[in-house]
């Protein structure tokens, strides 16, 4: 079978093992892969705080679509080193870096929450590369939408509202996260329940899911919070590029009662990206995307635009 996100075999990877790649201008970054190791590639990316470990929570649905899961570090968080003028536009270049160190030509982008952004941001960098864009319950541009603040702020996410004021401030409400994170877990996992909604809640009572959520939210504070916080700041702001200039189709997932990411960003990403397809998912909170059928849908989804991409190629080049 033709595979056209293979141009080399590059050795097979352990199961989220952490993977180091060096930079030029000394920068590390550190990535882990789950799924089907010989699977079709897709760059996931993590949410804020988050890391490379959230992809433990794809990676059975991942190994059953045949996919092959990876996830970096962002710059500052889990074992990536910090950027300090890092914004958006720089990550499609840290995943054509990992794709072409792991010999990948084209793949999927998925992000959630946080990482939607930086799903967008590939399609709009580095469209030629990608077969598939997919964003859960992900954050819209905030150049784009006067009001995306307020509607935070009303769903009691003071954190962009805080960082406007004063960004000395916000370092310190992370500052106080990050440390009831490492001395009072319970109290931490108090403060994501006060926003979760029942279906997330379920959700976190697994002891799996809750183990894993809380792996990731520690390695995401490995480094302290600058990374954490930049990683923020460049969300809060214009991402340097308008939602219309993506021409990728892109698939929207939102739960309608998220309370950490409001619904009325998923419909304006709806109605600024020309090519959207959007899903609200009645029922759900911000933690739909670890629900098993969810899971199985998204990948399902991926798989078939991957092939589709495959066969697309294959007859250009008859």
């Amino acid at each position: 079978m033709n595979m056209p996100w293979r141009r080399n075999v590059s050795p097979l990877p352990a199961t989220g093992a952490l993977n180091l790649l060096q930079l030029p201008g000394q920068r590390t970054l550190a990535y882990g892969e789950w799924g089907d190791p010989a699977g079709a590639p897709v760059f996931y990316a993590h949410g804020a705080p988050g890391s490379r470990l959230e992809g433990a929570f794809f990676h059975d649905a991942a190994c059953a679509a045949g996919l092959r899961w990876i996830v970096i570090d962002r710059p500052g968080m889990g074992a990536s080193s910090l950027a300090d003028n890092y914004t958006l536009l720089d990550y499609p270049r840290d995943v054509s870096a990992v794709a072409d160190a792991l010999g990948i030509d084209q793949f999927a982008v998925a992000g959630w929450s946080s990482g939607g952004a930086y799903a967008l941001t590939c399609a709009f960098e580095i469209p030629k590369r990608i077969a598939f864009v997919a964003v859960m319950a992900s954050y819209t541009n905030f150049g784009e939408m006067s009001a995306a603040k307020d509607l935070l702020w009303r769903n009691e996410q003071r954190g962009p509202k805080i960082a406007e004021v004063s960004t000395g401030l916000f370092r310190t409400l992370l500052s106080l996260l990050r440390l009831t994170e490492r001395w009072s877990p319970k109290l931490y996992l108090k403060f994501i329940e006060s926003s979760s909604t029942e279906q997330d809640l379920a959700l976190l009572r697994d002891a799996d899911i809750l183990e894993r959520f809380m792996d990731n939210q520690h390695e995401a504070f490995n480094q302290g919070v600058q990374g954490v916080m930049l990683d923020l700041l460049a969300q809060y702001r214009h991402w340097g590029f308008a939602l219309s200039e993506i021409r990728l189709p892109t698939h929207i997932y939102q739960g309608v009662k998220d309370r950490f990411v409001p619904w009325r960003f998923a419909q304006h990403l709806a109605d600024n990206l020309p090519l959207a397809d959007l899903r609200m998912i009645t029922d759900a909170g911000h933690m739909f995307p670890l629900e098993a059928d969810f899971q199985r849908e998204l990948m399902s989804a991926i798989r078939r635009h991957l092939l589709m991409s495959e066969a697309s190629d294959a007859r250009k080049q008859a």
